[in-house]
């Protein structure tokens, strides 16, 4: 679960504490030569698209700005609990209807 407990109402701040931190980047093959095992691996995404993205966020909020003064000053609490994993014991069920 996500351990944001409050977040600005903002592209920006959803961005940066949201989207961003989930997104992954499909990197480079790693050969088997290189000790990998022939398959891509999912890296850090660039700098570069971090900076596009940032920006579209913060052009976003701007036009927010302009169109609600003060909307991105609004803080969104999360009031969702804390939710972990529960063991589940699966019984089997006898669908022919023998006893």
């Amino acid at each position: 679960m996500s351990k944001v407990k409050a977040i600005r109402y903002s592209y920006t701040e959803s961005m940066e504490k949201l989207i961003i931190p989930r997104l992954k980047w499909l990197g480079q093959d790693i050969s088997p030569e290189n000790g990998g095992f022939g398959v891509k691996a999912f890296v850090p995404l660039p700098d570069e698209i971090k900076a596009y993205l940032m920006e579209a966020a913060r052009k976003a909020d701007e036009r927010l700005e302009q169109e609600v003064p003060g909307g991105t000053s609004v803080m969104v609490n999360n009031k969702w609990p804390e939710i972990s994993i529960t063991s589940v014991k699966l019984r089997k069920i006898n669908l022919e209807g023998e006893a």
